[in-house]
């Protein structure tokens, strides 16, 4: 099944290893703010905003996908089938 994570774009539900919230592992360390930036060096990030980034996806394929949506949306978003 596939989910919504920005307008038009969708991704499959089997390839998303996490949903990660931007205000909370951002705050908790420099860690994920080294791996975003060396991911983004990679090419590997695709912001898919147009305000402020709230949420980001990793995928399978080691792809990252900054949203502006909540992670608790997304989450939400899986759990509806």
């Amino acid at each position: 099944m596939y989910i919504d994570i920005a307008t038009d774009f969708l991704i499959d539900e089997k390839d998303i290893v996490g949903i990660f919230d931007l205000d909370n592992t951002t705050a908790a360390g420099k860690h994920t703010i080294n791996y975003l930036n060396e991911m983004q060096k990679k090419g590997k990030v695709t912001y898919l905003i147009k305000d402020i980034p709230k949420s980001f996806v990793v995928t399978t394929g080691g792809d990252i996908y900054v949203v502006e949506l909540s992670s608790q949306i997304l989450r939400k978003r899986l759990e509806i089938k």
